[in-house]
């Protein structure tokens, strides 16, 4: 048993290994980091006139609030072909489960997304030379990046898994997230009753996020995030089951 357990472990660790180098290689995962980086300074400095006497602030607020809307472009990269058959055909020799191997996929793209937005903490760097930042503000915003990150890997997972191909895992991916983090402003610019209006605010993953940029890290964010990722991991892992007995 406790060998078994073992062989499992290394072979996570090989599949989270082998897709974080391939996508490593991929130019696209450092334009992907650039584009982040330069979309939450652009805002933070400029939209948020932080230079700008008697205007700008230090609040990390107008940092983190960009975030959700650039993932709906930067997960798909990490996300996509993680499923295509050549590499599928692989992982599936491999002495390990079907959870064991959606899990994998999940947590190599996790990693990655920490590690692309890792240049963005030079932002907040920054802003302390020149003014007071709020340190529980700097460590709940990226709390709630972390959760945000993880339940937003977990849907390109499933739906990469769904369509199988790079392009089409690409668009279902962005257009799912896309829906996922902007139902909350449904409300603002159409007239809802309060439920469907309260329905697409609780649905909405940059409203679950926004708490958490402001310094407050609310145990029902929290708690949302781990459903939509749990949730997702169990509908690939079926998916996969499903697949494999020829039902699809």
């Amino acid at each position: 048993m406790k060998t078994k357990i073992l062989s499992s472990i290394r072979c996570v660790c090989f599949i989270v290994k082998k897709e974080i180098c391939l996508l490593l290689k991929q130019p696209v995962f450092y334009i992907a980091a650039a584009v982040t980086t330069a979309s939450c300074a652009l805002y933070f400095f400029v939209v948020g006139q932080f230079f700008v006497y008697g205007a700008g602030s230090s609040d990390l607020r107008f940092f983190f609030v960009t975030i959700p809307y650039i993932s709906i472009l930067v997960i798909p990269v990490l996300t996509m072909g993680q499923w295509e058959q050549n590499s599928l055909f692989f992982d599936q020799t491999l002495p390990i489960s079907d959870g064991q191997l959606v899990f994998s996929k999940w947590f190599s793209s996790f990693l990655l997304s920490l590690l692309l937005l890792f240049p963005g903490v030079s932002i907040p760097i920054t802003v302390s030379f020149f003014g007071n930042i709020d340190i529980a503000q700097f460590i709940t915003g990226y709390g709630g990046i972390f959760c945000f990150m993880a339940a937003s890997c977990a849907l390109g997972v499933f739906f990469s898994a769904l369509c199988g191909g790079k392009v089409a895992s690409f668009l279902v991916t962005s257009l799912v997230l896309a829906v996922c983090c902007l139902c909350h402003l449904v409300p603002l610019y159409v007239n809802l009753p309060t439920w469907l209006s309260s329905l697409c605010r609780g649905l909405s993953f940059a409203w679950h996020f926004d708490a958490a940029g402001k310094g407050i890290l609310d145990t029902r964010d929290i708690g949302f995030y781990g459903i939509i990722t749990v949730t997702s991991l169990v509908l690939t892992t079926e998916f996969l089951r499903i697949k494999k007995r020829g039902c699809l």
